[in-house]
């Protein structure tokens, strides 16, 4: 990573290291507290009796939404989702971007059933797709002291270590991490604002148009078992909904495309058969491109 892809610091940096050791969450059951947040995370419908009160709002009737599904049962264990990444002058741009991508992909159950309803039907309630937005909330390390060059390795390094310091090892927030570099940075403000999705279906865009950010998976080498997986991906940022949901029942190397990409590419995660890029970002043809549509 170049120097340039990193966001300036306001305060003297700190060793990231050192910060880890400053995580305050108890235990499993704890709502989660990174000490680079200025309060900790709350939420007034996550205390009392909220799980209660979630069985008699009419989204929680509505299975089929992802939203819902995501939010109960294990709401105790999972907020806020978090992940980790760096920067430069363009992060706010950047962020901005993610967060209407993140919150497109959200709502995109709730575009459907709105498309679908009947001029007699009710509004689709569309509380499960507001908590679930309401919830998200970023860590981000980014001290050009300690990640200018950093190597995937030395971030996957310090990954572990927040694993340790956090309690997150063997829970599903933490499967990787996010890592966004001088490419991918340039790549989410380059690409196209997200569209609303219509009966259930992604709007097709350019290939070109697309974002993407790198992820890191927290468990490589221990949970290795494919051919060429090297613990490491890119992820279209349309797709990164999808993802995190897939990563409460299975793990990276499973969702990774790392099979059909030949050696010297990188996998690029897309929520369907996958893809291959090289290392500035160009979209390389493999074989399951002569099968699959690209979109």
């Amino acid at each position: 990573m170049s120097s340039d892809a990193l966001a300036p610091t306001s305060s003297p940096p700190r060793d990231p290291a050192e910060i880890n050791k400053l995580v305050t969450e108890q235990d499993d059951q704890s709502f989660y507290h990174h000490p680079s947040w200025p309060e900790r995370w709350s939420h007034p419908e996550f205390v009392g009796d909220f799980v209660d009160n979630w069985r008699k709002a009419p989204w929680f009737d509505q299975d089929k939404r992802s939203p819902r599904n995501f939010l109960y049962p294990k709401v105790n264990s999972i907020f806020p989702w978090v992940y980790t990444a760096e920067s430069d002058e363009l992060w706010p741009f950047a962020m901005d971007k993610l967060a209407k991508n993140m919150d497109n992909q959200i709502n995109s159950d709730l575009y459907a059933d709105n498309r679908r309803k009947k001029p007699k039907d009710e509004e689709p309630d569309g509380d499960a797709e507001r908590l679930v937005m309401e919830t998200h909330k970023d860590v981000i390390f980014s001290d050009k002291q300690f990640w200018d060059r950093a190597t995937i390795e030395q971030v996957r390094d310090h990954f572990v270590e927040y694993l340790r310091a956090s309690k997150g090892e063997g829970t599903g927030r933490f499967e990787g991490c996010l890592l966004i570099d001088e490419r991918s940075l340039k790549s989410i403000i380059a690409s196209s604002d997200p569209l609303p999705w219509l009966e259930g279906e992604r709007p097709r865009l350019p290939v070109k148009t697309r974002g993407f950010v790198g992820m890191i998976d927290g468990r490589y080498p221990d949970n290795r078992w494919k051919a060429r997986y090297t613990g490491y991906m890119r992820v279209d940022i349309r797709s990164l909904w999808h993802l995190y949901r897939e990563l409460s029942r299975r793990n990276m190397q499973e969702l990774c495309p790392s099979e059909i990409v030949p050696e010297g590419l990188i996998p690029f995660y897309d929520s369907g058969m996958g893809k291959a890029q090289d290392k500035e970002g160009n979209f390389i043809p493999t074989v399951a491109d002569r099968t699959t549509r690209i979109f």
